[in-house]
């Protein structure tokens, strides 16, 4: 503090004396005082009105400044801090009342501009020339900065929304921030001593008391979160970090609370989201992917296994493309393309690979993921199967083709079918008592006429809807009739039929309808054939879910571009056929909710696989 004197200056001492002017012996007197302040080691200032009016060398030199003139005349003000004006006031006044306020640490200002701490010490001596007078000194800057950090530290902490706490080894409150006023209900004064436990939700006291000992017994950070009650009742969610500390010999827990409820309450509802969206995704049929912008997959759905039989874990870091068909693969190229350049969902067929090489067809989105600034960084693709549903759809163009032409049917079948009857009936007539060669001409012409009506049959089947009236049969006997009616024509090319079907399995279907469709496929195997050693091997697998009969034969073969149009009215591969045997088959076979498969390459041969659903019952042999 200012020590203040009431003190003439050196200026002043030289004076002319006024009227009430000091005897001599007063005014050698201050000469005198004022001789031995310029020459003491001690910083004196002394100031009148605000202004300063003298500062010895000491105190030039503890300032920055070398002459007393630099300073002279100059308020007070530009020398302390304005932060300490009220301080420094109330004090100059208690000075001159007379009243010592004893030492002060103040913040004065330097010439250079900087600060430096003083301590300063006023003298209470009244003079009439109504000045004051300070013994300064500086104060120490290590104390000066601990007051001050310690005086920082409080000011935050008092006024923080965190939860500040120093908590002994027992867990007890040492200290609690006044942030914690929501919580307590005796008052914080009154929380020290305390359990900072006491109102922890009773499902987080284990969890969270187990964190306090690992603190007490490693003396390392620990973190833990759990719930607090509040007065008014409400449970929040706390986030806790702790450290320890050593005072002395004593070791203490600082606890630094945050209220982090709004973060748990969404991280809640972004887990159920993300939960919602993981299950919709694993339980998926659809293969999605995410890829990034080198069209490398960096995320499979589990759906790769069961559509494709690609572990996903294999397809990450693969190219999106690897395994799309050759001839689809500059399509999808395309795709992908537009989709970076235009950012905008695309959409395509293409056809895939299974990992036992079986083509399938799928129906693909490509979409941008948006981020939050509204960048692109990633890409989604989802695939649906659609293959059934092409198969399905070309069923119905057939079926729609097959209707048409059972409206023709209808309107003329019935009328060629009673001419071609009469024909047959009279033909015969005429046959009797001709010579063999007439009787040959005659049966020429009666093989025509049988043709004839086998094709208006094939019609009246196609357009006409039948019930179908299932019952239990036995495939195996079904396969040795058809067997049966195909082996003459069999026996003239020298073709031999070998069927491996030994046990009978049961299935429920019309026999008739099944037996022709196992007449069809063995008679196309006998007239694919053309040479000596033909050769038509039938046999039978039974799977958990379906039958899969298998008739192969070493005939021609068919040309792969062929195949997908097997089935399709009036399309044949022979020189005098309809084209109705296979689209007779395909309709009997659908309507007993089985499939036709063929695979064949030229020169070797053809197998055709009949699938139908399978009947699990134990039966004897027939």
């Amino acid at each position: 503090m200012t020590r203040v004197n009431y003190y003439p200056t050196e200026h002043d001492a030289q004076r002319p004396p006024q009227s009430n002017s000091k005897p001599k012996k007063e005014m050698s007197a201050l000469r005198d005082l004022i001789d031995y302040y310029n020459k003491s080691s001690s910083a004196i200032v002394i100031q009148k009105d605000w202004k300063w009016v003298y500062l010895n060398a000491s105190a030039l030199k503890l300032l920055g400044y070398y002459t007393l003139s630099e300073l002279e005349g100059r308020s007070i003000w530009e020398t302390i801090d304005e932060s300490q004006r009220t301080a420094v006031t109330s004090r100059i006044h208690s000075l001159q009342n007379g009243t010592n306020p004893g030492p002060s640490t103040q913040k004065w200002i330097k010439q250079d501009g900087s600060y430096v701490y003083l301590k300063v010490m006023g003298i209470p001596v009244a003079n009439e020339l109504g000045q004051s007078v300070a013994l300064i000194e500086e104060n120490g800057s290590k104390e000066k900065l601990i007051e001050e950090t310690l005086y920082n530290y409080k000011l935050i902490t008092e006024n923080m929304s965190d939860i500040v706490s120093l908590i002994d080894r027992d867990g007890n409150f040492l200290y609690v921030s006044p942030s914690y006023r929501d919580y307590s209900r005796d008052g914080i004064e009154n929380e020290i001593g305390t359990s900072s436990f006491k109102y922890v939700h009773p499902e987080d006291l284990t969890a969270a008391k187990e964190a306090f000992d690992r603190l007490l017994k490693y003396k390392k950070p620990i973190s833990v979160d759990y719930r607090l009650l509040r007065i008014d009742g409400d449970y929040r969610w706390f986030e806790s970090r702790a450290i320890c500390v050593q005072n002395e010999e004593r070791y203490h827990y600082i606890v630094i609370s945050r209220d982090i409820t709004k973060q748990k309450n969404a991280e809640q509802k972004l887990s159920v989201s993300e939960q919602k969206h993981r299950m919709i995704v694993e339980h998926s049929s659809d293969i999605i992917c995410m890829v990034n912008f080198e069209g490398v997959i960096v995320y499979a759905s589990p759906s790769y296994l069961t559509v494709l039989n690609y572990l996903p874990e294999d397809v990450v870091g693969e190219d999106v493309l690897s395994h799309v068909h050759p001839d689809d693969y500059e399509m999808c190229m395309n795709a992908l393309t537009k989709l970076r350049n235009f950012k905008e969902p695309v959409t395509v067929t293409y056809r895939k690979l299974h990992a036992s090489g079986e083509v399938l067809t799928f129906e693909g989105k490509a979409m941008p993921v948006i981020g939050e600034c509204g960048e692109v960084n990633r890409y989604v693709i989802i695939s649906r199967d659609i293959t059934e549903k092409i198969k399905i759809d070309q069923y119905k163009k057939n079926i729609e083709k097959l209707s048409v032409v059972g409206e023709l049917a209808a309107g003329f079948a019935h009328e060629i079918r009673t001419p071609l009857t009469s024909i047959k009936g009279f033909l015969d007539l005429l046959s009797i008592d001709k010579d063999e060669k007439e009787k040959e001409f005659h049966r020429i012409i009666n093989n025509e006429l049988s043709k004839l009506e086998e094709v208006v049959n094939g019609f009246i089947s196609l357009g006409k809807p039948e019930a179908i009236n299932t019952f239990e049969v036995s495939l195996k006997m079904v396969m040795e009739n058809a067997i049966v009616e195909a082996q003459a024509e069999a026996n003239e090319k020298n073709i031999k039929i070998k069927n491996m079907m030994k046990k009978p399995v049961f299935t429920i279907c019309r026999g008739d309808q099944i037996k022709q469709v196992f007449f069809n496929v063995i008679k196309n195997a006998i007239d694919a054939i053309e040479h000596d050693e033909g050769k038509i091997v039938i046999s039978i697998d039974q799977y958990h879910d379906e039958i899969a009969i298998v008739i192969r034969d070493n005939g021609k073969g068919i040309a792969q571009e062929r195949i997908p149009h097997i089935g399709t009215p009036f399309y044949t591969n022979k020189e005098k056929g309809v084209g109705l045997g296979m689209t007779v088959s395909n309709k009997i076979i659908s309507e007993h909710f089985g499939e036709i498969k063929i695979e064949s390459e030229k020169n070797v041969g053809t197998c055709v696989t009949i699938l139908l659903p399978i009947v699990h019952k134990n039966t004897e042999t027939r």
